[in-house]
């Protein structure tokens, strides 16, 4: 039995016994072996254990040799000969004038195929084809002569050294070729626009355009509209490809229709929309009312006004909802609404309803001749007070007309217009505009207004002061159109 087990667990099975305190018998009987091969263990381990205690045998360390001391003399001085000899070589190197016209790049050791790093080469011009069929020195002074032939020159155009010629370094380190230009259109990064002979900058612009009939009212009116789409359709010709542009017309009290829900490209294809758009509209006010009716009507537009703001304030809070940097506003006389074609929604949030008409000193209609005499009197003299006497016509009486227009009581173009005349609180349509505002004023687009009034027709006191207000708080301007007719 006892080959079975190794030495290690023979060791075991008596150490177990004997920190155990287990009986011989059990232990034979538990690793199924004699108590003779247990005893005999069991002695090999008294006998022989003590032998793990010995200590090993102890070896001495080598002794090191002795060096005589004239072999470190020797070997010391023919260290300090060796570093003589390289000091003195190397001062003799730098101190030697003489040039060394036999050196060449050309002399140089190559390394050989096996030894030589490869270089992936990348053949991106002709130059570098050429470069490699030519020698060493015919390279060296090509390059020479690129600084005077420019970069346009073709290695074959340059002429050749002439024998024995040593190639100018500076002019081979100097360099005199031309960056290549962009090829990108100026104008595509412009972001100024142009209105009426005036630069302004801006990226995202509104054309806000005024096209009520009473554009047509007065002399010099048709050409007047004709005047105003030439300007708009040379702003939009200047327009750069990467503005953004809409187009929107308003009229009345709430009307209003846009080129496009939102904000455009200037694309070819917007600006021709745009321009067909404004040669459509008509001279007349049939043909003025057929062709201001297309595109996108206010119903689906983004941005709705609230209530009670009206007339300009309403044109202004649409080209607004398009989120631009500039809005170009040519405005008539809105005031002058016809009231007959107002809904009576469009008067909602003003405190008045439409049938509240104001009679003037309780006159019906029959044109400013049907005024009394005092009444006329009253007005000549409230138009001469406000006005220079070299704006005013000639005579009293043109004075007077002039007077009358100017307060709404002129009936010769519309007769049923004095009697229906709205007394309209622009005051409280300002404010109305102004709790509508959905941001600060520093975020206001700068806003230019142009009127184009009849001649000595004004807008009510609280309508112009309120607009010149505000156009002058968005860093714009307020001023009247007077194109050469």
């Amino acid at each position: 039995m006892s080959a079975e087990f190794s030495g290690e667990q023979k060791l075991r099975i008596v150490l177990e016994s004997i920190i155990r305190g287990i009986p011989r018998e059990e232990q034979c009987k538990k690793y199924a072996i004699t108590p003779k091969e247990f005893q005999a263990w069991h002695d090999h381990l008294i006998k022989s254990g003590g032998s793990i205690y010995d200590s090993p045998v102890s070896r001495k360390p080598k002794p090191i040799k002795y060096v005589p001391w004239y072999l470190k003399l020797l070997l010391t001085f023919s260290l300090l000969l060796h570093v003589a000899v390289v000091i003195v070589f190397s001062v003799w190197q730098l101190a030697d004038p003489s040039p060394k016209e036999d050196v060449y790049i050309a002399d140089l050791d190559v390394p050989k195929e096996e030894e030589a790093v490869e270089v992936v080469e990348e053949e991106t011009s002709d130059f570098a084809e050429q470069a490699k069929s030519l020698g060493l020195d015919e390279l060296l002074g090509k390059v020479d002569s690129l600084s005077e032939l420019g970069n346009e020159v073709s290695l074959d155009a340059i002429p050749d050294l002439d024998q024995g010629e040593t190639p100018d370094l500076k002019k081979m380190l100097s360099s005199s070729l031309k960056l290549p230009k962009p090829d990108v259109d100026s104008s595509d990064l412009a972001s100024g626009v142009t209105f009426i002979n005036d630069k302004y900058e801006g990226k995202h612009v509104v054309y806000l355009i005024d096209v009520g009939q009473y554009q047509l009212d007065g002399p010099d009116a048709v050409a007047r509209m004709g005047k105003i789409k030439t300007e708009l359709l040379t702003s939009l010709a200047t327009l750069s490809p990467n503005s953004y542009f809409n187009l929107v017309l308003c009229w009345n009290l709430r009307e209003a229709n846009a080129l496009g829900k939102t904000i455009l490209r200037a694309s070819k294809e917007n600006i021709k929309y745009a321009s067909d758009w404004i040669t459509s509209l008509g001279t007349d006010p049939a043909g003025l009312k057929e062709g201001r009716n297309q595109f996108y009507p206010k119903e689906l537009l983004y941005g709705q006004p609230l209530a009670g703001v009206i007339g300009p304030w309403y044109g202004i809070a649409t080209a607004m909802s398009f989120d631009p940097d500039l809005i170009f506003f040519i405005a008539g006389n809105m005031p002058a609404f016809p009231v007959e074609e107002v809904p009576s929604n469009d008067f909602n949030g003003l405190g008045i309803a439409p049938h509240q008409a104001v009679l003037s000193s309780g006159q019906s209609a029959g044109g400013s001749a049907g005024v009394s005499p005092l009444i006329r009197a009253t007005a000549r003299m409230w138009l001469e007070s406000i006005e220079s006497r070299s704006d005013l016509p000639v005579t009293s009486t043109e004075i007077e007309d002039a007077a009358l227009t100017r307060l709404g009581l002129d009936t010769s173009v519309n007769p049923a217009s004095l009697a229906r005349r709205m007394e309209i609180p622009w005051a409280k349509v300002f404010d109305n505009f102004l709790s509508g505002l959905e941001l600060g004023f520093e975020k206001i687009p700068q806003i230019h207004l142009f009127t184009t009034l009849p001649e000595h027709v004004s807008w009510p006191t609280a309508l112009q002061k309120s607009m010149l207000e505000f156009t002058e708080s968005s860093r714009g301007s307020f001023r009247k159109f007077t194109p050469v007719l």
